[in-house]
């Protein structure tokens, strides 16, 4: 079950190759796995090669990339080389990470089975929660980053809540090699920046941004948006500005290896998510001292306590969302105060090292009940 120096083996599957909140929380966990305990973790990824796959060699992390989608019969050779690395663990992550990751693990006999819940997912069909519902029997437990992930397993899923255990994303901002300027992005000293990081995909709600932005330029003209971010609408978001007159007010960033390098000139950090978990992005403003707009999905309204460490507003809002925007470019104090109250927030609740405690706590609690059980059978 263990190598022969005794360290548990772990692996991991996703499905991406590129990276968001989910693949940098993957690199965070594996770079803080404790090394006495755990044997160098294996990666995984079923989806093509991509920017993450970069990053995880950059760090000297095994990977294994496939493409189960373009060429299906990679099926059989991601199931030879898990089996050839043997894991103690195999933890998977996103819908069709863990359906997979539950399949070899059923067919390999893996010890530990672990899927990963990452966000609400509104975006699945009544047959996506019937297959996750089926072949959770396969798993050995649900992690989910939030307590709106698990309700939505529970509720729409019909997974039992003694499946699901909830452990919320921790963060560790480290200090970038070089900050990004104003003077470089062509921002004059006296503009304000209104910004936001993620992927620039449909659940983001970047639109809305750029809604509001026509809003907010009425009140304070000198006023700049970052975008910070690669995905498949960016040339739709791009038209979107341009048809509404604001492009000339927009810089479109494209992915950025340390977001904290830019977050740190914003003014104001929006976030207008259709469906999350327990965003990333946000809490990485947050303790980086930002004040915060959002919608109130997922765990935002437990990350953010509205008024105090951030403001929430009315659900696909660009109304609301550009006037809390504007009533914090009109407050230097209040955004200030908003901003410390969001850095404690998080170092208290969303902190790396509590997140890690939770995740060796559950790993070895599982193992351990493994050597019970093959104790008691044998």
């Amino acid at each position: 079950m263990e190598d022969k120096k005794g360290l548990i083996k772990i692996s991991f599957l996703i499905p991406s190759s590129e990276i968001g909140g989910t693949e940098r929380m993957l690199l965070l966990m594996i770079e803080n796995l404790p090394a006495d305990i755990f044997s160098p973790p294996v990666v995984f990824t079923i989806k093509g090669y991509g920017r993450f796959i970069d990053e995880l060699r950059a760090r000297g992390i095994r990977v294994y990339t496939f493409n189960l989608k373009s060429r299906p019969l990679d099926f059989i050779k991601l199931l030879y080389y898990i089996k050839r690395e043997s894991p103690d663990i195999l933890h998977s992550f996103l819908f069709y990470g863990n359906l997979i990751g539950r399949v070899i693990g059923k067919i390999l006999k893996i010890p530990v089975v672990i899927s990963s819940q990452r966000s609400t997912d509104l975006w699945r069909k009544r047959y996506h929660w019937i297959i996750d519902r089926l072949t959770a029997k396969w798993a050995d437990i649900i992690i989910s980053n939030s307590f709106k992930g698990k309700d939505v397993l529970i509720d729409k899923g019909g997974i039992s809540s003694s499946k699901v255990i909830v452990i919320p994303n921790g963060i560790k901002i480290s200090e970038p090699d070089r900050k990004i300027t104003k003077e470089e992005l062509g921002i004059s000293p006296s503009e304000y920046i209104v910004g936001n990081v993620g992927n620039l995909r449909e659940a983001k709600g970047h639109i809305y941004i750029i809604s509001a932005a026509t809003i907010i330029l009425k009140d304070f003209p000198n006023t700049r948006f970052i975008i910070v971010g690669e995905g498949e609408l960016k040339r739709f978001l791009i038209k979107e500005a341009e048809r509404l007159g604001v492009l000339d007010r927009f810089i479109f960033t494209g992915f950025l290896n340390s977001p904290s390098s830019i977050i740190s000139l914003f003014d104001v950090f929006v976030f207008p998510s259709l469906w999350e978990g327990c965003p990333v992005g946000l809490l990485e403003a947050m303790m980086l001292g930002k004040s915060c707009v959002a919608f109130p999905v997922g765990d935002i309204p437990y990350i953010i306590e509205d008024g105090v460490s951030g403001i929430l507003v009315e659900y696909k809002s660009s109304e609301k969302l550009a006037s809390a925007v504007v009533s914090l470019l009109k407050d230097k104090k209040l955004r200030e105060d908003i901003g410390i109250a969001a850095n404690k927030r998080v170092l208290e609740y969303f902190s790396l090292e509590v997140m890690m405690e939770r995740y060796i706590s559950t790993y070895l609690g599982l193992m351990q009940n493994l050597r019970y059980i093959c104790k008691r059978y044998r």
